[in-house]
């Protein structure tokens, strides 16, 4: 049996080495090591992960976490920002807060090559950009973690725990909506789009 390790799981979800998912990868390496679990077994039902944006970095926190919109303990607080917090249900609301602070990563080129590969399609500004993503990359993964990150003890109030949910049919559209996201009017059911028209 072939056992992943937690970057190799991270790449193979995202499907390509970027920054971001470098960012990724290492703030849920310093969040499971501060909650003093294993990355390569994180995999803990009372693991909580609080992200603050909806890019790459995200990809490897579900991978190395196991955290999931699905199960309800990855939350997507989108602030546009590369700032991760890790909670465990168990411990009352004490987290770790992790933000990126690097400096001086040339993203600013890296941008310009993305829009140039974009607005001229060629391999040779395909591959300047692949070059200047990977370099990047490799320069995230072997920064020390306080160059990287700035980490702190904080406290979150958990989500709720995901529970199975009941559905009814919408009176309007005729699909299923869960029962509590949707609206009552005279006896009616109707679903969040449908109730506002």
């Amino acid at each position: 049996m072939c056992v992943q390790s937690p970057w190799e799981k991270a790449l193979e979800f995202h499907g390509h080495v970027c920054p971001g998912l470098v960012v990724g990868f290492r703030a849920a390496e310093v969040g499971l090591r501060e909650l003093g679990l294993d990355p390569a077994g994180a995999r803990s039902a009372d693991l909580i992960c609080v992200v603050e944006n909806r890019a790459c970095a995200v990809d490897a926190v579900q991978a190395v976490t196991g955290c999931t919109l699905g199960k309800a303990n990855l939350v997507v607080a989108d602030h546009g920002k590369h700032v991760y917090t890790f909670a465990r249900r168990e411990a009352g609301g004490e987290a770790v807060r992790v933000a990126l602070i690097a400096a001086g990563l040339a993203l600013e080129e890296l941008r310009a090559l993305q829009e140039k590969a974009l607005t001229e399609p060629g391999e040779e500004n395909q591959k300047a950009f692949v070059r200047k993503r990977e370099e990047i990359s490799d320069r995230l993964m072997e920064m020390p973690e306080t160059d990287l990150f700035q980490v702190r003890r904080v406290t979150v109030e958990p989500p709720a725990r995901q529970r199975v949910k009941c559905l009814a049919v919408c009176s309007r559209c005729g699909e299923y909506v869960f029962e509590d996201r949707a609206t009552k009017k005279d006896g009616r059911v109707f679903c969040p789009p449908c109730a506002v028209e």
